[in-house]
């Protein structure tokens, strides 16, 4: 398994004008996707949704992070408790099918809500309590497809075999606006896994331009979204009687590592340096979500 370093990832990761998809079929056109968007085959939409999400061709993609976490306890107005950042880094291989996989590794600190610097503790202001924080190191070798069916968990596909029968790439939905096509998803779970109230709504923006411009397998990209929990024990929010939980989070999908900001990859190569630029397909650990699905008697030991 080869380490990659944040100067690999400048010259070779994330290089927009890098090769063409390998045995894809070629278009006519350097400009190749109709403007309008109701024409768009399904083999379009996924290279489309691929290319705004991550890369067509090999490769890895990073996604910063950041946003807020908001105590909700109605009818008074939400709390803002505490800040995050982190990154998402995306290791993309595209398949002979058309479809494409990848394999996540995300690591997300806290930060202080007026100078969003990592901490390592804080006050809830709902509730006076001290808190210990913990960084969210999630790493996932068990992989994601997309595909026609839309952006699929692999294991999930494994532990619940009908989940994803009726899920479709058409339930992203697609609009262009001045030349911007948004991607909005929906993030959906089996519902014996489900805590409600929940709900996780994610909106992606690209430039028709770059997505059709054939040229490019890595485009610039950008989003922003929303999730509501019952509770967030890991932020002190574990009493009913508090109320919900929303994140508001955005995504930049950056060129390298040296556009996060400093404080953040100090804090990531001194807890996770051996392993955090790291492709996780080779990790002999299962994910979180692995381990709770077979503690929960989902999957089989």
């Amino acid at each position: 398994m080869t380490k990659l370093t944040r100067r690999d990832a400048v010259g070779t990761a994330l290089g927009a004008g890098g090769a063409l998809l390998t045995g894809a079929p070629a278009r006519a056109a350097s400009h190749s996707l109709p403007s309008d968007l109701s024409q768009w085959t399904t083999a379009d939409k996924v290279r489309a949704l691929a290319k705004q999400q991550g890369r067509l061709d090999a490769g890895r993609v990073i996604w910063r992070t950041r946003g807020i976490i908001y105590g909700f306890r109605a009818p008074e107005s939400p709390v803002p408790l505490v800040r995050f950042k982190g990154c998402e880094q995306q290791w993309w291989e595209p398949e002979a099918d058309g479809s494409f996989s990848r394999y996540t590794s995300l690591l997300t600190y806290y930060t202080d809500f007026e100078t969003d610097q990592v901490i390592r503790s804080f006050t809830n202001p709902l509730t006076g309590e001290d808190i210990a924080l913990k960084e969210n190191w999630s790493r996932v070798p068990e992989g994601q497809k997309i595909s026609s069916r839309g952006v699929t968990i692999n294991v999930i596909d494994q532990a619940f075999p009908d989940f994803y029968n009726d899920s479709s790439i058409d339930d992203v939905e697609l609009a262009l606006v001045d030349g911007m096509v948004s991607f909005k998803g929906k993030m959906h779970w089996p519902e014996p896994l489900v805590r409600a109230p929940y709900n996780q709504d994610n909106s992606f923006f690209a430039s028709l331009d770059d997505l059709a411009d054939d040229s490019k397998t890595w485009i610039p990209s950008h989003g922003a979204g929303h999730i509501l929990m019952p509770s967030m024990p890991s932020v002190g929010m574990t009493k009913p009687e508090l109320g919900q939980v929303i994140w508001h989070v955005e995504f930049y999908k950056i060129k390298s590592l040296d556009s996060l900001p400093e404080d953040y990859l100090s804090a990531a190569m001194s807890d996770h340096g051996s392993e955090f630029e790291v492709n996780p397909k080779s990790d002999t650990e299962p994910s979180k979500l692995t381990q709770n699905l077979k503690r929960l008697g989902y999957l089989k030991e």
